[in-house]
């Protein structure tokens, strides 16, 4: 397996605690998604306490229990004085050669680093031009225009693809091509962070392109 060539996402937070069960367990550490499914599955022949622990944290944010670089932190046994580690499951790893990095405690392992939680999320209105409907989305500020045109089409439209998207520029008096390679601010659709005004959401328009050969 080519690890090395794994294409991170960005994600809201909100997109991350709904993976929250046994089957289905992500965490994030400073910033880092970690997606544990198969780490989980692997171990469900040799389950034990830690793993019951680390399913209770799915979908949380873990970064208080770790350093900046993903490895744990650790606190003085009262007990015995000596080290241990403050989240025990980062010691679990799976049985299986497919599903870990030898060598590599998960937390640094990239078999289960998926993506990147959002620096600040976005709010955006989609306007399909054919129906008049608007609709509000939260996107990542990393999102290329081509990430936000797969998140509505999973979310809102699954006949997205036979939509041209476009923007109004020049004082929205020109119907403006998108780069579908950039993100919002590289299309020139920033955000009111820095007006002294409440403005609205940046704008994409949806013309309908008659094509149904495309979904």
């Amino acid at each position: 397996m080519d690890r090395s060539n794994k294409n991170l996402r960005y994600y809201l937070k909100d997109e991350v605690v709904i993976h929250n069960k046994k089957s289905d367990c992500w965490v994030i550490i400073h910033r880092k998604v970690f997606d544990l499914t198969a780490l989980i599955k692997d171990r469900l022949d040799h389950w034990n306490t830690n793993m019951d622990y680390l399913v209770a944290h799915a979908g949380k944010d873990l970064s208080h229990m770790f350093h900046e670089n993903c490895e744990p932190r650790t606190e003085i046994s009262s007990r015995s004085g000596k080290p241990r580690v403050l989240f025990p499951p980062i010691l679990e790893v799976a049985m299986s050669e497919f599903v870990k990095t030898p060598g590599l405690i998960w937390s640094q392992d990239p078999v289960y680093h998926i993506g990147m939680t959002t620096r600040r999320s976005r709010l955006i209105r989609i306007i399909n031009a054919l129906t008049a409907h608007s609709q509000y989305m939260t996107v990542c500020d990393e999102d290329t225009i081509y990430d936000i045109q797969q998140k509505y089409k999973e979310r809102y439209n699954h006949h997205a693809g036979s939509y041209e998207w476009r923007k109004f520029s020049h004082g929205a008096k020109m119907c403006g091509l998108l780069n579908l390679n950039g993100t919002l601010d590289e299309n020139g659709l920033t955000s009111d962070e820095e007006s002294s005004i409440e403005l609205p959401p940046p704008s994409l328009w949806l013309y309908y392109t008659d094509d149904i050969t495309i979904a």
